[in-house]
């Protein structure tokens, strides 16, 4: 006999099951046994509920991408109106790392465009600047520091002291202080060897309180002292140091410019939590979307591999560095404890995460 292909079973069986004959007599009509017909009318019955398991499946599927993209697309809106400054396709990378959720650009496009956050302008991102650009191979290998002035409302202007990790851009130490003597140059110099050991070179421009064109100035003197080399900008030439020139730029545009100071003491409070933010928090599209922190304690590759595979809930994961060579992880479980992981198994259970945290995280004044 002649083999059938699927929609001819299917046909046959359906005449047999309609035929007002008895099933024996309506196969011999159609030519088919009894076990052939009842062994196709059980193959039929298998595929039709395999195929409505799948669609099912499917549906489901669909629908929970869809809720996905939904809350993804939520907490875009969210940081957009937190930072408004914020560019579409940083926003889609601070998503991801925030909350291990991928939107494009596009979409994001849309979105600000629907809510009004945003002009028509297809969404770009910046080429890198190839050759121009230097980056050191480790943390340490060279600081860069400079001082950037701040006018407050009614009391005169604030100096903020910065000292920036080149191959991080982690910042190292920083003080905000009212006048830009050297010896404040030197304390912040001080406060980042005491936290994060000395450097191999410090680069700076060519400011009174860094150098000074007869004789040597008091920085140059304590960097010639630990024997550290002391590199200096070309006259004329800022983009040189032009790493802390881009955080100069960064905290004018995402916080200067967005709160006006009244006092000395609230913009030492609101820099301070800017710095934490910008070194654990923020992505930085100069080291491929990371956050300083993962740099400067060299977490990249983890960091990199939990983008690729989340974790369940961002919000509660955090990794902060390495101890003797492996990383630290740490997770709160909903009672509010921290577990404790060191290169990849359980080391200890903390029972709340804020000592720990600021243990962990240092701040500078």
């Amino acid at each position: 006999m002649q083999q059938k292909n699927l929609e001819e079973r299917r046909r046959i069986v359906e005449l047999i099951s309609k035929s007002p004959l008895a099933v024996k007599a309506a196969c011999k009509a159609q030519g088919i046994s009894n076990a052939t017909y009842y062994k196709w009318k059980h193959e039929l019955a298998e595929a039709a509920t395999k195929q409505e398991a799948s669609t099912t499946k499917a549906a489901s599927l669909a629908a929970s991408v869809t809720d996905a993209a939904n809350d993804a697309l939520q907490h875009v809106l969210e940081l957009k109106r937190q930072h408004p400054y914020y560019g579409v396709v940083k926003l889609c990378k601070q998503v991801w790392r925030d909350y291990g959720m991928q939107v494009t650009p596009r979409q994001v496009q849309k979105l600000l465009i629907k809510h009004g956050l945003a002009d028509e302008r297809p969404p770009y991102e910046a080429e890198p600047k190839g050759s121009r650009r230097f980056e050191r191979q480790g943390p340490n290998d060279l600081w860069q520091m400079d001082i950037m002035v701040y006018r407050l409302r009614n009391t005169g202007r604030l100096y903020l002291i910065s000292a920036l990790d080149d191959y991080s851009r982690f910042i190292v130490a920083h003080s905000v202080v009212t006048t830009a003597e050297a010896k404040n140059v030197i304390d912040v110099f001080k406060a980042a060897v005491e936290t994060h050991g000395l450097p191999n070179q410090v680069m700076t421009d060519r400011g009174g309180q860094f150098h000074a064109w007869q004789g040597m100035v008091h920085f140059e003197e304590l960097l010639t002292n630990l024997h550290v080399e002391h590199l200096l900008t070309k006259p004329q030439s800022p983009q040189t140091n032009g790493k802390i020139e881009s955080w100069h730029r960064n905290i004018q545009r995402e916080l200067m410019r967005q709160v006006q100071f009244e006092t000395v003491e609230a913009a030492q409070k609101a820099i301070t939590e800017y710095v934490r933010y910008y070194n654990y928090e923020r992505v930085h599209m100069g080291i491929g979307y990371l956050v300083p922190a993962d740099r400067y304690f060299g977490v990249a590759d983890e960091v990199n591999r939990q983008m690729v595979h989340p974790h369940t809930d961002p919000n509660n994961f955090y990794l902060v560095g390495r101890l003797n060579g492996q990383p630290i992880r740490l997770e709160q479980t909903p009672d509010g404890q921290v577990k404790v992981y060191l290169a990849g198994h359980h080391y200890y259970t903390w029972p709340d995460l804020a000592p720990l945290k600021d243990s962990l995280l240092p701040s500078e004044t």
